[in-house]
Parts: C-alpha cells; sequence; structure tokens
C-alpha cells in the first residue's frame, strides 16, 4: 500500500503548480458564489419585509393574514364601485334641474303668487307646473316636457322657468 502512495506522489509531482491554481480558481469561484448568494438573501430578505410591512421579520402567517385582508378590502373596493356605477346610472334619469318663476297671474293681485316651476332631468325631460292665484280660485295646470321642449304650448312666465331650468337664464336675470 505505501508502494501505491509513492506511485501517486511520484506521478502528481509535476502537476501539483497546476493543481494547485486550479484548486485555487475553484476555491475562488466559489467564494464569488457564495458572496453573490448572500448578497442575494439580504435583497430578498428586505424585499420580504418592505412586502409584510414591518421592520423585523414576522411569522409568515401574520404575512399571509395581510394579505388576506387586503384581499377583502380589494372586494370590497370592487363591490363599492358596482353600487356607484349603479347609481350614477341611475342618477341620470331623475329629476334634477329646476327653473322657478313667480309672478302676479292678474292685474288685481299682488305678491307674485302665481309661479310656474320647471322640473326636468339631465336629457331635459320632465314637467312644467303652473299655478295661477287669483282672489276667487286657484288652477293648477302641469305640461310634459321632452328633450327641453314643452309639448304645449306655454305662456312667458312657463318659458323662462324652463330656460332656467335648462340653465339658458339664471334666477336673477329672469326680472
Amino acid at each position: 500500500m505505501l508502494a501505491d502512495i509513492n506511485y501517486w506522489m511520484r506521478f502528481m509531482l509535476p502537476y501539483v503548480p497546476h493543481l494547485s491554481i486550479v484548486t485555487l480558481v475553484v476555491g475562488v469561484i466559489l467564494l464569488m458564489i457564495m458572496f453573490h448568494t448572500l448578497g442575494e438573501i439580504r435583497r430578498l430578505d428586505r424585499r420580504l419585509r418592505r412586502l409584510a410591512g414591518v421592520g423585523e421579520i414576522e411569522d409568515l402567517s401574520n404575512v399571509l393574514e395581510r394579505f388576506r385582508d387586503l384581499k377583502e378590502v380589494r372586494d370590497r373596493i370592487e363591490h363599492l364601485e358596482e353600487k356607484v356605477s349603479d347609481i350614477l346610472h341611475s342618477l341620470e334619469s331623475t329629476l334634477c334641474r329646476v327653473g322657478l318663476v313667480r309672478f302676479n297671474a292678474f292685474p288685481d293681485t299682488g305678491s307674485e303668487l302665481s309661479f310656474a316651476l320647471a322640473v326636468l332631468s339631465k336629457e331635459g325631460d320632465g314637467f312644467i307646473l303652473t299655478s295661477l292665484y287669483s282672489r276667487e280660485e286657484t288652477r293648477v295646470f302641469l305640461k310634459p316636457v321632452k328633450r327641453g321642449r314643452a309639448l304645449y304650448r306655454i305662456s312667458e312666465e312657463e318659458e323662462k322657468a324652463l330656460h332656467i331650468a335648462l340653465g339658458y337664464l339664471t334666477p336673477e336675470r329672469e326680472k
């Protein structure tokens, strides 16, 4: 057995400088890989901490619990966005434009007790409600409006109320 060791030593002796250099190069490469891997571990650790929103490492179950909570919040936001969309859709047909003109319908009355009230949707559909006051009686009329136009003949006061509701006139400029 000793003879075998001597044989191998004589056989390897000329290659020792080359083997030393190869071993040194492999060691340096392994050292570089190790430092690179440590850097990657540190980088991933920082990302995990930032993701978890904590300064120190937390239990994975706590991190997963936060993600579950975030998913519930996102689901709730999506549900609320759908409801807001439905509400906005229904608001398009609501009566949201109003124009009011007060006037004296007859010369023997005062205090502008008669009025014309135009109530319209965003598209200009709605009605004009007119009340004519006199000392003997009060009459009320309702006239439909489609796309900003009255379907029946309207008085000057009703037309002013309609224009105020459509935004063509302001209440201050009506007089």
